[in-house]
């Protein structure tokens, strides 16, 4: 592991701590036809960390619909916390985690709601380890805008360029960039430390 000179860590949650990715998809797949929309799961997968009220209108959008984006994030999220329980830590992050926990203070910024993010942390056993959380709820510009990971490395009081960030979408590692960050990607649950950059 390359951590010399970083003084926290930071991750996304969502397809990087936890193995979520595929309950979200699902949930846009239950959703999409309520609303007279069309999704594809790769599409959807790569703006994983951008809250669903900003997918339903970038969907609505692509697609000519005019859309109640509050109401289609409520129905997204209520399929979506029916199959929280699915949601497992993937093995080699939760391992990382838990060697890094009581070295270096660790960080959650995440696109997902606050409230769906405190159950997965709970209920996966990460909730012990990490420090802070910054949710959608936190900020008003999300990924790839930067002020998630600014916040995290705000509250855990180390300054961004010592912060590294661990995520699974190209929009999460701009967003680690745009704030100055370094940031590794997480591939089928599984840091690639040669992407450090």
């Amino acid at each position: 592991m390359k951590l010399e000179g970083f003084k926290a860590l930071i991750f996304d949650l969502d397809g990087t701590l936890v193995d979520s990715m595929p309950l979200h998809v699902a949930a846009w797949q239950q959703t999409a036809p309520e609303y007279g929309l069309v999704v594809d799961g790769e599409w959807i997968h790569q703006y994983g960390g951008v809250p669903s009220r900003k997918i339903a209108a970038m969907l609505a959008a692509a697609q000519g619909v005019t859309l109640d984006c509050e109401a289609v994030a409520r129905c997204k999220t209520a399929y979506y916390v029916a199959m929280i329980g699915q949601a497992v830590p993937f093995p080699a992050m939760l391992q990382l985690v838990q060697s890094m926990a009581g070295q270096l203070p660790m960080a959650i910024g995440t696109g997902s709601l606050r409230s769906n993010a405190e159950i997965i942390l709970q209920q996966s056993g990460l909730g012990r380890y990490i420090q802070t959380l910054v949710a959608a709820d936190d900020v008003t510009e999300h990924k790839p805008e930067p002020h998630t990971f600014l916040l995290a490395a705000q509250r855990l009081g180390v300054v961004p360029e010592q912060c590294l960030v661990f995520e699974d979408t190209l929009i999460g590692r701009q967003a680690a960039h745009a704030a100055g960050m370094k940031c590794v990607m997480v591939v089928d649950g599984e840091p690639d430390w040669n992407s450090l950059a």
